[in-house]
């Protein structure tokens, strides 16, 4: 099986991601209930990439799948 890279996204193309899916208030209030450096971290980004600790804590934590992970990375890469 072929390794599958998925390229980061940008802050702009994650929001809107997140949006179409019904995720962003989730996360949103995931993280203004975090320290400050995972604040920093969403706010200050330049990117956002898939493999990023902070991203797979949030998906364990708002109950998302791996390839739903991948899906919302593949739609905000789309816009």
């Amino acid at each position: 099986i072929p390794l599958v890279i998925i390229q980061p996204v940008s802050p702009r193309q994650i929001r809107q991601a997140l949006n179409a899916v019904g995720l962003r208030a989730s996360v949103e209030a995931a993280i203004a209930a975090g320290d400050q450096n995972l604040k920093d971290w969403w706010e200050f980004s330049t990117a956002f990439e898939r493999d990023h600790s902070a991203v797979v804590l949030m998906g364990h934590a708002l109950e998302q799948t791996p390839e739903a992970l991948d899906a919302l990375w593949a739609l905000g890469a789309s816009l």
